[in-house]
């Protein structure tokens, strides 16, 4: 059967997690250009998608509790009655939705996950498996679609920001155990500086960005989320890279199309790493015993930020990268 209809329902919620879903998005289209494919995924992550051709329509959800992400996606399921349905999120009875709604369901992208195969070329593969995605489709990398305006726009703001080749450094993060010590970023800072680039700090936590503009970094403008984008991918003509840990705004350079290191701690960068090509990444403490995979949730730092293995808490995995290792995976 070759479906008219398509609905993916992304809602596993993290900025992140829909960059993670685009070569999925890219692959259908790619795999079925004359079905007409509508997106469920979350609010504001949803803006990202708003000016690509291949989506005929974005449905935000604006919420994470259950309540929400089934109300939207029930609403979209009953009234488009898809020919396939697929969702990344196995939570809040969707698997049974989509099954209930659409004539072809796929429900179970995270079935039996190795550890050394990246979570989005994963996605694809098992659905090449599963025969709705060509299997020329298979490595499909995370892209964006950015409009010619935003990215003459960028390019001005990128031009009064930075002289030197711009390093967009991104040192926020929502889980504490993602986090790079403040100290190693200063010193990459300094470093940068003192090789001739322009290190851009983009942190919306406001003491850490002034920490990082005392130490040489130029601040960034607070962006809309496609300014941001937009901004990232600017900096790849100029010999920019983009620098953090394992987050979402990372994860939106490279598919913009900006090279990035990433810094990985209790993720493991096997699995939630950055494609070849796109990125490096560099991993942290390789030998934590308590590191799972494929069963992150479960690790006892994941939720409080506590390390188990040092002193005060703080995660020996991040300490243990070295700004060193960061400028030696920087393209010169």
């Amino acid at each position: 059967m070759t479906p008219r209809t398509i609905v993916v329902v992304d809602t596993m919620g993290g900025l992140g997690d829909l960059v993670l879903s685009l070569p999925v998005l890219e692959g259908l289209a790619r795999s079925h250009p004359a079905a007409r494919l509508t997106v469920v995924t979350t609010a504001p992550w949803h803006e990202l998608l708003l000016r690509d051709p291949r989506i005929a329509e974005v449905v935000p959800v604006p919420g994470k509790d259950e309540a929400t992400i089934v109300g939207v996606a029930t609403g979209v399921l009953e009234r488009i009655r898809p020919d396939l349905a697929i969702t990344t999120n196995r939570q809040f009875g969707l698997p049974v939705l989509l099954q209930r709604t659409a004539r072809r369901a796929v429900t179970d992208l995270w079935r039996r996950p190795p550890a050394d195969e990246l979570v989005d070329l994963r996605y694809l593969r098992l659905l090449v498996a599963d025969g709705v995605v060509a299997a020329r489709f298979a490595d499909l990398p995370p892209r964006l679609v950015l409009g010619p305006d935003e990215l003459d726009e960028a390019a001005e703001l990128l031009g009064r920001l930075a002289a030197g080749p711009p390093v967009l450094l991104f040192p926020d993060s929502g889980m504490p155990v993602k986090r790079w010590p403040v100290p190693s970023w200063r010193a990459l800072v300094g470093e940068l500086r003192r090789r001739g680039a322009t290190p851009v700090v983009v942190a919306e936590d406001a003491a850490l960005r002034d920490v990082l503009v005392e130490a040489g970094a130029v601040p960034s403008p607070s962006l809309p989320l496609r300014a941001l984008a937009a901004l990232c991918a600017a900096a790849a003509p100029r010999h920019g890279a983009a620098v953090g840990g394992d987050t979402g705004p990372v994860r939106v350079a490279t598919a913009a199309g900006l090279p990035a290191v990433g810094l990985y701690g209790a993720t493991l960068a096997l699995r939630y790493g950055l494609r070849e090509g796109l990125g490096t990444n560099v991993q942290g403490w390789a030998a934590c015993p308590e590191r799972r995979p494929t069963a992150i949730t479960e690790q006892a730092c994941w939720w409080t930020g506590t390390c188990p293995f040092t002193r005060d808490g703080t995660p020996r995995c991040m300490a243990e990268i070295r700004p060193e290792q960061v400028l030696a995976a920087l393209r010169p």
